[in-house]
């Protein structure tokens, strides 16, 4: 229901009519067409139009004088569909995988080369994580990001990760590229990866994607556990956790596969 109490601020009304005129346009649209249209001053339209081009949401053709919308337009709708009830379809695979193991569950998200923790679910182990929601970590030495970085081609995990040596935080770190793409490719035969002390000298992880209806990696998730001489006795029955958990909320966004990693070219 509209609240006619809120005040409208016109120059953000003005940007989010640029950009939906601009992307229901047929054809790149200029300047004096999008003034005519939207009724808004050509000096204020120049103004808003060059901004959003500053910002990468626009792309400007100084030949023909006309505007379409840029990579960050495309970054920010993709993020809408990709990640769009992601926290609150996930949240009760958390709570299940934490109840089931007594250990944390960790929902995470990919950004701009990182993962950024979405969720946690803390079980019934004394033991209590540092992870706060919201932070962001590296993606080659924790089992979220493996998991993400396993769901894309070669070339994506290479400008991600910069295709050679990697930093390490432990002795267990993958030291360079070369032997990330090796587990990489053991974690897509395997169906989810393993976070063994690689980011923390005493957390152990297994983690599976969440892919949506095209395969693409959306999020990942995890079940997080500090390291004892038996912690590897358990990966059978984490493993199979968290891959089930992974392909059922996969199959709420569209994803028509019967296992992870089943039908993507990674170009290895």
């Amino acid at each position: 229901m509209e609240n006619r109490n809120i005040k409208i601020n016109k120059t953000v009304a003005r940007v989010a009519d640029i950009l939906d005129y601009i992307a229901k346009s047929q054809k790149p649209a200029g300047l004096a067409e999008i003034s005519k249209e939207l009724k808004i001053p050509k000096s204020s339209a120049f103004d808003i139009i060059h901004t959003l081009a500053s910002k990468k949401m626009l792309i400007i053709n100084e030949e023909t004088k006309t505007f379409q919308l840029d990579v960050k337009s495309f970054e920010i709708g993709s993020a809408y569909l990709g990640r769009s009830h992601i926290h609150s379809a996930a949240r009760p695979y958390l709570k299940d995988l934490s109840l089931q193991t007594g250990e944390t569950a960790f929902l995470a998200v990919p950004n701009n080369g990182f993962l950024v923790y979405l969720d946690k679910v803390e079980g019934r182990s004394p033991t209590r994580t540092t992870c706060v929601i919201g932070d962001r970590n590296y993606m080659h030495c924790t089992g979220l990001g493996k998991a993400m970085l396993a769901s894309m081609p070669i070339e994506e995990v290479r400008m991600i990760t910069g295709g050679g040596k990697l930093q390490t935080h432990t002795a267990n770190t993958l030291p360079d590229f070369n032997s990330l793409i090796a587990d990489l490719e053991k974690i897509r035969e395997r169906g989810y990866s393993i976070d063994n002390c690689e980011d923390n000298d005493f957390v152990f992880c297994v983690a599976a994607p969440i892919l949506n209806h095209s395969g693409k990696c959306i999020a990942a998730i995890s079940i997080s556990t500090i390291y004892t001489p038996s912690t590897r006795e358990k990966e059978p029955f984490y493993s199979k956790l968290i891959t089930d958990a992974a392909l059922e909320i996969s199959h709420r966004f569209g994803y028509t596969e019967n296992l992870i990693y089943s039908v993507r070219s990674y170009n290895i």
